[in-house]
């Protein structure tokens, strides 16, 4: 089958795009990279593969074994529909044991595909602790979000959206943010993972540039005085604009970062095109992860460490607070490394070890059971 087809079935079970999601191949790893990079329209798809089979991976068991079952359900039923859709004529009387009997297997396999995809949603869709599912919202007015002088300020936005400021950070959010779209101007650098809301476009004002995203994840480095704005996409895709240009807009992809360079205030250059330029994030030599988020990104390694010890870094890396509504999750212990670049992230990939509830209240995570 061609690849640019593949549901979230064929995904998963496509040996090589398990290797990469395991990490076990380095020629799949830099297969799925490249693929994955040119064709980011298919990025919701992958991501749900990948989030399956890491989970099935951490908490079912076998992977191997439990795709193999996925697969064989799959293709026995692809058979059977082909087998009624090519029959013969036979006569009402005839037909109908033979259908019946069909239709009973059929929806025994639907079942059983309906009981996984149930499992999956409950398993797998993100862990809705943000506040636009608990009805919390975190910001409910257009006053300036600051980090100060903290290294890291994590905020969650009234649409579930996370957003980390680095030190000397200002987000300010429109009147009607989370109405018909969710926009907001930054000044300084931020980090932003962005709820997907297919007819809600998320869009980031700075001085120069109009960036706009359905759903991603990316960088956005935009300070007063400094020579150049930068934005790096991540996962899924943006357009950014030249604000005083806005015909001159750029589709960036993943792993690419746009460049322009500032000008004085009130100063527009005379040829705006050679102020801009995009190009690919280089890796750092020796971690291989780029430098564009090196501020934000947290690597974690766990020695037999207390929740409420891992909480207590978390809450200094990240700039948010922590809090737990029941002691007894405090004690719950954890080993492990673990890198992630929102608070989020790395909350959710200590729940695959050892569950726990959390959700947001204001500017502060409850942790409960």
């Amino acid at each position: 089958m061609d690849i640019n087809q593949y549901s979230v079935e064929d995904f998963i079970c496509d040996e090589s795009f398990q290797q990469y999601c395991l990490g076990t191949d380095p020629a799949a790893i830099a297969f799925w990279e490249n693929w994955t990079s040119n064709n980011p329209h298919r990025s919701g798809t992958v991501q749900e593969a990948a989030r399956i089979i890491s989970v099935l991976n951490a908490n079912q068991g076998n992977l191997q074994v439990q795709i193999n079952h996925l697969k064989d359900s799959i293709d026995r039923f692809d058979l059977l529909k082909k087998a009624l859709q090519h029959e013969g004529p036979k006569t009402v009387r005839e037909r109908a044991p033979v259908v019946r009997s069909r239709l009973r297997y059929i929806s025994g396999i639907a079942a059983s595909l309906l009981l996984l995809a149930l499992a999956g949603y409950f398993l797998f869709r993100p862990s809705g602790k943000k506040p636009a599912q608990t009805g919390k919202p975190v910001v409910v007015n257009t006053t300036p979000i600051r980090s100060g002088n903290e290294p890291r300020k994590t905020v969650v936005l009234p649409d579930g959206s996370v957003v980390t400021l680095r030190s000397n950070s200002t987000i300010t959010l429109a009147n009607d943010f989370n109405g018909a779209t969710r926009e907001l101007t930054l000044s300084g650098e931020a980090f932003f993972d962005v709820t997907h809301r297919e007819t809600q476009p998320f869009i980031v004002h700075t001085d120069r540039l109009n960036i706009e995203v359905l759903g991603t994840i990316f960088n956005v480095s935009a300070y007063p005085g400094d020579a150049h704005t930068e934005t790096s996409l991540f996962r899924g895709k943006v357009a950014v604009s030249v604000k005083d240009h806005p015909e001159q807009k750029v589709i960036l992809t993943p792993n690419r970062k746009l460049i322009i360079a500032n000008t004085m205030p009130g100063v527009k250059p005379a040829n705006p095109g050679n102020n801009l330029q995009v190009v690919s994030m280089l890796p750092d030599p020796v971690n291989h992860k780029a430098k564009e988020i090196a501020w934000v990104r947290n690597r974690l390694k766990i020695e037999d460490e207390s929740l409420g010890t891992i909480a207590g870094k978390l809450q200094q890396w990240y700039g948010i607070k922590l809090e737990f509504a029941d002691e007894e999750v405090k004690t719950y212990r954890y080993s492990g490394t673990f890198e992630s670049e929102s608070v989020i992230k790395a909350l959710e990939a200590l729940q695959l070890s050892y569950p726990f509830n959390f959700h947001v209240e204001k500017e502060k995570i409850v942790i409960g059971k």
